[in-house]
């Protein structure tokens, strides 16, 4: 008896320009980031796609000899996070729980594109001031971060194990919430927001 999965192809359309979320520093990323991965061999192939030319306090897209891309779990952790936003709208207890266990994006890799050919390069570095409360009093930190400006996108795969609550009416849903937050870094300052459409 195999899994019983439903797929589910989309184009995603940004409509305000995207952040690169990875931290450009090799040392900061093996130390705090690449201890989440899932296998050794995933932590290096991350590392490997930064980029070597920047300084530290800048984020970045991961990125290859095709050019830039985002990882799988920049999508999945966008709509867990709208899973946990819209759970009580939806009635689905524990959403985002369920999500991690029955939701994948079947691509690795998923390739930033323009006019139908995939982005080489940033448009831009993005720089402004991030603010915080310390020991001492506020501090302000000025951040930088790689920017790429529509018209630009991308398409995944979204695979859902077959599940009574969780279905892919549910997942357009959740898909529909990147009009008001979106993917990368600096979210909630209205970047990375973006429209979606099936691909049949």
């Amino acid at each position: 008896m195999s899994i019983k999965l439903q797929e589910l192809k989309i184009k995603i359309n940004f409509t305000q320009p995207i952040l690169g979320s990875l931290p450009a520093d090799r040392e900061l990323y093996t130390k705090f980031m690449a201890q989440k991965a899932p296998a050794e061999w995933l932590a290096e192939e991350e590392k490997e796609a930064l980029p070597e030319n920047y300084d530290k306090g800048v984020t970045v897209f991961p990125q290859d000899e095709k050019g830039i891309f985002l990882y799988n779990y920049h999508i999945k952790g966008f709509l867990k996070h709208a899973g946990n936003v819209l759970k009580e709208q939806l009635k689905i207890k524990n959403l985002r729980g369920k999500l991690d266990d029955y939701l994948f994006i079947k691509e690795r890799k998923i390739y930033l594109y323009r006019g139908g050919k995939i982005i080489q390069e940033e448009d831009e570095i993005l720089e402004r001031p991030l603010r915080g409360m310390t020991m001492q009093g506020e501090r302000v930190t000025l951040v930088a971060s790689e920017m790429i400006n529509p018209p630009c996108e991308c398409t995944c795969t979204i695979q859902l194990v077959e599940h009574k609550e969780i279905t892919l009416d549910v997942i357009k849903t959740l898909l529909d919430y990147g009009k008001l937050l979106g993917i990368g870094q600096w979210r909630n300052g209205g970047f990375g927001q973006f429209e979606w459409e099936e691909v049949k």
